[in-house]
């Protein structure tokens, strides 16, 4: 279904080839406390003995303790490696601290395969927290093009909300594609009657030449405070900011709004349009209820967020390699995605096959938020 709106194209996909690797981090070591005393982040408690030392663990020795019952505990890990374990208490005394907690783990492991034409399709309900109404959002992820198949018009990779009353135009908001270019392809991102570039609408390559093959950062944002229509939506790719061709259609309809009536989340397909299956392979998915600068998408979207980052409401990174229990990071079971083995809520149809999960090999260097 051909749908009218803002018309996006890349100049040149840029193939990110830095290694991805972690910095060595060194434990603390330290002496152990006394007596139960709290031990400060980063360095091992031992435990107090009664009328005996007690050995450390690999944070040195412990002295003796004149508690009965040696005190437990450890500090939390510092950012970038993991505590030193505690020490083990006495013979009279009670059982040393466990170690710290563990920074965020750069490598950035399983990734979702998506195969072409197939419906293979993840799907959830955020509810509240996924429903669009006319508030700020982002989407963002990195996608990986396997070649001229992954452009296909009409393949959807993300998709928030579902068609329906009052309005069955902007009360989606995703990201598909719309054709192949030279030896790229055309973007399509949209709250559908405001924004698909199919057919004549799409605007012409700058760069035919572009290889569009690789892993690519995409972010579709919507931000309701700016006073310019046109400028509400912003689509980047690697955190720059493609031109646009903005027209109106149903957008000027609902008051240059968005409407929103589901919180239902879709990875590889479109509720209601377009070809079943995108043909790619994604990961570091994140969707959030505050709009992302141009900026921010740049400066992170290297970064492993933390899951309590203001905005992040859900965050998918596929490790589980499950698809019947896609996990939120951000620690939310209610956001859990599954793939759709019926048709009924979230999932427009019953899949064909079930996604599969790969390695992660993008080259870019990934780091930890601090």
């Amino acid at each position: 279904m051909k749908r009218l709106g803002i018309g996006f194209g890349i100049s040149g996909l840029v193939l990110l080839a830095a290694a991805c690797g972690d910095d060595p981090v060194t434990p603390a070591t330290g002496t152990a406390g006394t007596g139960g005393s709290a031990p400060t982040a980063g360095t091992p408690a031992g435990g107090s003995a009664s009328g005996s030392t007690s050995t450390a663990g690999s944070g040195g020795m412990a002295t003796a303790g004149t508690a009965s019952g040696g005190s437990s505990g450890a500090s939390a890990g510092g950012s970038g490696g993991t505590a030193a374990a505690g020490g083990s208490g006495g013979a009279s005394g009670g059982s040393g601290g466990s170690g710290g907690g563990t920074a965020c783990d750069t490598k950035l492991g399983k990734a979702i395969k998506f195969a072409e034409k197939t419906n293979d399709m993840v799907a959830g309900d955020l509810m509240a927290d996924g429903t669009l109404g006319d508030k700020p959002r982002t989407l963002e992820l990195w996608a990986k093009f396997l070649g001229a198949n992954s452009w296909t018009a009409e393949q959807s990779i993300i998709e928030l909300g579902k068609p329906g009353q009052p309005d069955d135009g902007n009360n989606v908001f995703g990201i598909d594609m719309s054709g192949r270019k030279g030896a790229g392809g055309v973007f399509g991102p949209y709250t559908h009657g405001v924004s698909d570039n199919n057919g004549s609408n799409a605007l012409p390559f700058l760069d035919n030449t572009a290889v569009g093959v690789g892993w690519l950062h995409l972010a579709w944002a919507y931000d309701p405070a700016n006073a310019d229509t046109a400028k509400k939506l912003q689509f980047t790719v690697n955190g720059n900011v493609l031109p646009t061709e903005f027209q109106q259609a149903k957008w000027t309809a609902t008051g240059s709004k968005l409407v929103g009536n589901t919180g239902y989340v879709l990875l590889g397909a479109s509720q209601n349009f377009g070809n079943a299956g995108w043909d790619g392979v994604m990961d570091e998915v994140r969707i959030w209820t505050v709009f992302r600068t141009a900026q921010q998408i740049k400066d992170n979207m290297n970064v492993i967020m933390k899951p309590t980052t203001a905005g992040l409401v859900a965050y998918y990174q596929f490790n589980e390699a499950d698809a019947a229990n896609v996990k939120d990071s951000t620690g939310n079971a209610a956001h859990k995605l599954a793939a759709c083995t019926a048709a009924g809520g979230a999932c427009p149809a019953m899949n064909a096959a079930a996604p599969t999960f790969v390695d992660n090999d993008n080259a870019a260097v990934f780091t930890c938020a601090p």
